[in-house]
This record gives structure tokens, sequence and C-alpha cells, in this order.
């Protein structure tokens, strides 16, 4: 059975709060087999950082304990793995993502990266992933 894997990037988890966006819901009800969302320690690790650098950025962590929660309540009705798995020291954030979705591809497996880092998404794109953003501030697109 064909299982759509989807990596979600720092930028999406704060999505849901931000712009009023059911992510989750709006991606597995546009693509057809399982769908399993994978979320790394890494990108968790990361939104720590910036809120323990930025302690008056409100709006920020205002945003990141609600995308966070939204994934918590979600959890149960949503196939979300999250993978204990952080990058080398001589490896950025986004060479690590695009290794791991690398390292993901199988025979029965689509991968797909959730971001609207424009950037991460071409460097994806060049290697022939899939990738899903935010259009508009409001709809969930694929490319």
């Amino acid at each position: 059975m064909l299982e759509n894997l989807i990596v979600i990037d720092a930028n999406f988890i704060l999505l849901p709060f931000q712009f009023k966006i059911d992510y989750l819901y709006d991606i597995d009800s546009q693509l057809e087999g399982r769908t399993v969302f994978v979320l790394f320690k890494q990108i968790l690790d990361e939104l720590e950082a910036k809120r323990l650098r930025e302690p008056n950025a409100t709006k920020f962590i205002m945003n990141l304990k609600s995308g966070l929660s939204y994934l918590e309540n979600n959890n149960e009705n949503y196939n979300i793995v999250y993978k204990h798995i952080t990058k080398s020291t001589e490896e950025s954030t986004d060479d690590f993502l695009v290794r791991n979705c690398q390292e993901l591809k199988g025979k029965e497996n689509r991968v797909y990266l959730a971001s609207n880092d424009v950037d991460l998404r071409r460097k994806v794109r060049k290697i022939g992933f899939s990738t899903i953003f935010l259009r508009q501030k409001k709809f969930i697109s694929f490319d």
C-alpha cells in the first residue's frame, strides 16, 4: 500500500494559530493512501533554541505553543511520528532535512517536505521530491 511521508519543517509548526490553518487535515484529505507526518527532534530543538534566544518574541512563542499543542491534540487523528534524530555539527538543518527526505524514500513511499522556506523547497525539488507549502496565507499547495 502506498504511503505518503510528510516531513514537517519548523515554519509549518507555527501555521495553525498564525493563519488559522488545519494543515494536517488539509494535507491528509488531498492525498491518496496512508499519510504519515514525520517530525524530527532537530526541528523541535531549533524552535526551542529560537524561543530561548528571543525571550521577548511573544508572538513567536504564542504561535509555537499553539503549534505544538495542535500537533499534540491531533496525535490520535493523524499518524504523527516523532523521530529522535538531530543533525551532525557540520550539517545545516536544511541539509539535514534534504538528507532525511532521501533516506525516507522507498519503493512504497512518496516523500513530501512541508515547508514555506523557498530555498529549501528549491533544493528538495531539484533532487526529485515534492513540496507542500502555504499559498496566499490560506491554501495548502503541492508542487
